[in-house]
Order: structure tokens, then C-alpha cells, then sequence
């Protein structure tokens, strides 16, 4: 009769959590990216998607399933940088960070203003129509250059004003495309859990590091808030967050690190949600997402 294995103590475990929290994160020699207002020519045989990120540093924390069409799938991404975060002696700074980011990412990358977008909220939205439309326009921009099959952005109530800013921005945007524009849309969670999840995306190990290494590139950020050490755990709380996809009472996905969405289409000026509820192992493809 096999012989159970007698398991690792709770203490232990915790133990080694909390050791693993004081190590840091190294950051690879990385040439870093360069980017600007324009764009960068689209390969046009190539499928692209379109990341609207809020601050530098977004771009790992939402970009699983990105990072996953790039390598997997051949997919051209392109990260918009929405803001450079809200102290402007730290914009330089936070531009170099992101550059090597997206360096170790193979991600694109280009701002809406040279010093990106300020006050990028509901309350803005609300406050003057006139300068939000140009926020929105110089998105709009964008999609209309690239043409993109797929747009990532943070839900509706992330939790943050200017991730919520930040969806309105990308919905109002989409708004302004011809009516016969359609897209996948991919809705994403940090600060705040989606309400209605339809989709969970293993992510593989190479890859989880990967997000790790690239948002420790944030170097200003991470030192204020160890996001890049408390990474694996967003990750795993993603796994144990599974059984909002479909039913409770289902057993977990065998995955180790995933990260939630809701998935839909852009289709005749508004977005629709997927009816479907669908996991992507890891070692699974994602293309059938796309189809």
C-alpha cells in the first residue's frame, strides 16, 4: 500500500511565505524598449491586441492573457501607456521603467501625450466634456491605425479612479469607431475582483516569472508596495476564485497561477459579454477564445 506523504506543516509553509517576502525581485540587463506618441508600423500578418493600461506597472498586472497570444500564438501587442501615474517628478523615471518592462515583456509600447494623460477619471468625464473628448480621441486614434482583433482594459469598478477612468476611456473610445468596427474586448481585475468572471487563463511558470521580472522593472513603485514579491499570490488567489466561473461546488482547475476575465465583443457600438464560461490551461491553447 502506497505510504502517504506527511505533508509540510502549516508552520513551515507559512514560514517559507514569509521568508520568500523579504527576498527581492532581480532585474534582468535588459536593452529597453523606445517609444513615443506615434506608433510603431503593425505587422499586418500578424493578430494584434491593443493593452490600455492605466500607470506603468499595469501592463504585467493585467497582461496574462496578452503575454500569452504574444508567445503563444504570434500575436503583436501593443501597450498604451494611459498615464505616467500622478507625480509628475516621477514621469521621467516611471518612462524608463516602463521601457524595460515591456523590454522583458516583447510588448510595444506608446504614450497618448509625451507625458502621458492626467486626471483620467469619472469625475473628469463628468466635470468637462470638451477635454475628456480629447483623451478620448487620442485613443481612438490608435485602434483606428491598428485595427486591433482584440482590446484589453480594466473593468468598471476596479477600484481605482483612474482604473475606472481608464474603462471609460476605452469604452468611449471603442463608441467612437465606425458601427461596423467589431473586436474582442477582454475586461480585467486588480484592485477590485470582477463582479461576473467568465473566463480564467492559466498561466504557465515561464510566463508567471516573466510578469514577476517586468514589474519589478517598476522600481520606484515595488519599493513602496512589494507588488512584483506579492505577484504569485494575485495569481493564486485567481485559482481560488475559479468556481466563480460557472458553479460553485466544482473542483478547482489544475493550475497553479491563473488570472480572471470577462471576455465579450465589441459588436454595433456596445460590448457584449461572452455567455459562455471557458478555462485555458496553462499548457492549453488560447486561440479557441479568439475564434
Amino acid at each position: 500500500m502506497e505510504q502517504k506523504s506527511p505533508g509540510v506543516s502549516s508552520k513551515e509553509l507559512i514560514s517559507g511565505y514569509a521568508r520568500l517576502l523579504q527576498c527581492s525581485v532581480a532585474t534582468p540587463q535588459v536593452s529597453p524598449i523606445s517609444f513615443s506618441t506615434i506608433l510603431s508600423p503593425r505587422d499586418e500578418k500578424r493578430p494584434c491586441a491593443l493593452l490600455l493600461s492605466p500607470h506603468p506597472d499595469d501592463e504585467c498586472l493585467m497582461g496574462g492573457l496578452p503575454l500569452r497570444l504574444l508567445r503563444e500564438q504570434d500575436w503583436q501587442v501593443f501597450n498604451i501607456a494611459v498615464t505616467l501615474g500622478s507625480k509628475p517628478a516621477r514621469r521621467d523615471e516611471r518612462k524608463n521603467e516602463l521601457a524595460s518592462a515591456c523590454a522583458v515583456l516583447g510588448f510595444e509600447c506608446v504614450l497618448p501625450e509625451e507625458n502621458g494623460l492626467s486626471d483620467v477619471s469619472a469625475a473628469a468625464r463628468d466635470k468637462d466634456a470638451e477635454a475628456w473628448n480629447k483623451k478620448v480621441e487620442s485613443v481612438r486614434k490608435f485602434i483606428t491605425q491598428l485595427r486591433p482583433q482584440a482590446v484589453f482594459m480594466p473593468h468598471a469598478d476596479d477600484g481605482h479612479a483612474t482604473h475606472v477612468g481608464t474603462h471609460l476611456l476605452g469604452m468611449d473610445a471603442l463608441a467612437k469607431m465606425p458601427s461596423d468596427f467589431t473586436c474582442a474586448v477582454g475586461l480585467t481585475e486588480y484592485w477590485q475582483p470582477l463582479a461576473a468572471p467568465n473566463t480564467i487563463i492559466g498561466i504557465e511558470e515561464d510566463a508567471a516569472a516573466a510578469l514577476m521580472t517586468a514589474l519589478a522593472c517598476h522600481a520606484g513603485e515595488v519599493a513602496r508596495n512589494a507588488y512584483d514579491r506579492r505577484f504569485p499570490a494575485f495569481l493564486i488567489d485567481a485559482v481560488r476564485r475559479s468556481e466563480r466561473i460557472g458553479a460553485f461546488g466544482k473542483a478547482s482547475p489544475t493550475m497553479n497561477f491563473a488570472q480572471m476575465l470577462c471576455l465579450g465583443v465589441w459588436k454595433k457600438g456596445r460590448f457584449v459579454p461572452s455567455a459562455l464560461n471557458r478555462s485555458a490551461g496553462a499548457n492549453e491553447s488560447v486561440g479557441f477564445l479568439f475564434e
